[in-house]
């Protein structure tokens, strides 16, 4: 079987929004530093504190910033065996077909991620990436970066993982026709 390959949808305008936002507050911190150096307060030793402080916290927020682009999904491909999830720097997410119990369009989620009660990661920067509880649905986790376009792959012994294809509806069909030709698994085995 070949793979085919599908590129992630673009970041929706909320997941645009807080990117542009953080990475904005954070140029603004740098702000006072500069300040402090061109006033000359700096080589006088009044206010290193200050600068020492809003630089230290805009480095930590250019580093989240990092590591959130580097997680951030560029593709699904659907292999022979697996779902292969590839993100920007960070090693590339296989989902074995063994663990996929079903797959469905899940629109009904567009609006979760930002409502629901985030456990750990990201809810918004370069995507939503990591696991989350939903008020109606429990814990999902998430591995997206358009809520508009989410793709729900529920999986054996763990939380459905939930994607965003650029173009939901062929990956859906594409996976569901590849996981139908796999060979059946015998359930009591796995048991």
């Amino acid at each position: 079987m070949a793979q085919t390959q599908f590129e992630a949808a673009p970041l929706d305008s909320y997941a645009e929004q807080i990117t542009s936002g953080i990475a904005m507050l954070g140029g603004l911190l740098t702000l006072p530093a500069l300040f402090l150096y061109l006033s000359g307060m700096l080589r006088n030793g009044i206010a290193v504190t200050g600068m020492v402080i809003t630089m230290a916290v805009a480095l930590a927020m250019v580093v989240w910033l990092l590591l959130n682009y580097a997680v951030q999904p560029t593709s699904y491909v659907i292999e022979a065996q697996r779902v292969l999830i590839k993100r920007r720097w960070a090693r590339a997410m296989p989902v074995p077909f063994e663990q996929i119990m079903g797959v469905s369009l899940a629109a009904a989620l567009a609006d979760m991620p930002r409502f629901g009660l985030r456990r750990s990661f990201n809810a918004g920067v370069f995507g939503y990436q990591g696991p989350f509880r939903l008020e109606q649905y429990g814990a999902v986790f998430f591995v997206a970066t358009n809520r508009e376009r989410l793709v729900a792959l529920a999986r054996r012994d763990r939380t459905p993982l939930l994607i965003s294809p650029a173009r939901p509806r062929d990956f859906v069909e594409d996976l569901r026709d590849v996981l139908a030709k796999q060979p059946a698994t015998d359930t009591a085995e796995s048991v």
